[in-house]
């Protein structure tokens, strides 16, 4: 069994590489609209000394690339769509999923597709950051088309959810790609040799991250961050406490009707 899963992330890996290569390119030589809305400091490390993926994230990657193929063979009735658009600014790039256009209307219409494990009641940021950069770039490249936009979650075992009604904001689209400059200006200073105090933000995706244990943000004897997620988790288990209790009185009061 072991020797199976060799084999699977070997094939997973060099099969991510190629689809990399040929979709992507060489990411170390730009900055993708989905990395704006990271952890500058993961973003600019990956990409200068990038890790091997385990098997349970490539798993995840080709998770997103299967939800991307079922609504492009969902839609095939439909001849109005593109599929992975490319646009470039500068040192930004994005591959947006699907783009709409009615020619009669004058819009487009973006379509991120996400395959979570289990869809959130709300879009996560980072989801929302590269939506409106994509939003934004559109814009840009076709200033005679109202753009709109929308994001589809696909999840494993778990309600199809979309998110819509996204319309590009300039304000938001400006201080984006002003984040993503700096960024972007950073990760050449670093590249060049330079001693860079690198930006940290503090999310849920910390403990996932292959860089936390050198993560300044975390090399404390006390991490206010951290005191307050466990001060959420507090809360939340109390509520489920509470929810577990007048569940039991629900079920105990049905069972009595039942039983009499």
């Amino acid at each position: 069994m072991s020797k199976l899963k060799d084999y699977l992330l070997n094939g997973l890996q060099k099969l991510t590489q190629q689809h990399t290569a040929e979709t992507l390119g060489d990411r170390s030589q730009y900055l993708g609209v989905s990395e704006v809305g990271l952890c500058p400091r993961k973003v600019i490390l990956s990409k200068i000394n990038p890790v091997e993926h385990d098997l349970l994230t490539l798993l995840r990657f080709r998770r997103g690339h299967v939800a991307e193929d079922i609504v492009a063979d969902a839609l095939t009735a439909f001849n109005n769509f593109e599929r992975q658009v490319e646009i470039c600014d500068g040192n930004i790039k994005c591959h947006i999923d699907f783009v709409f256009t009615s020619e009669s209307a004058k819009t487009k219409s973006i379509l991120e597709v996400k395959s979570p494990e289990k869809t959130p009641p709300t879009p996560h940021s980072s989801w929302e950051t590269q939506l409106y950069l994509q939003m934004g770039l559109l814009a840009r490249l076709h200033p005679d088309y109202t753009i709109k936009g929308a994001i589809l979650s696909i999840p494993l075992g778990d309600e199809v959810e979309l998110f819509n009604g996204y319309t590009t904001e300039s304000g938001i689209f400006d201080g984006l790609r002003d984040r993503a400059e700096g960024i972007w200006l950073d990760y050449q200073r670093v590249v060049n040799g330079e001693e860079v105090d690198l930006e940290t933000e503090v999310t849920p995706l910390c403990g996932f991250c292959p860089h936390l244990v050198t993560c300044p943000q975390f090399d404390a004897d006390e991490v206010e961050e951290l005191a307050e997620a466990v001060d959420e988790l507090v809360a939340l288990q109390a509520q489920h406490k509470a929810l577990g209790q007048q569940i039991d009185a629900h079920k105990g009061n049905l069972l009595a009707i039942v039983s009499r």
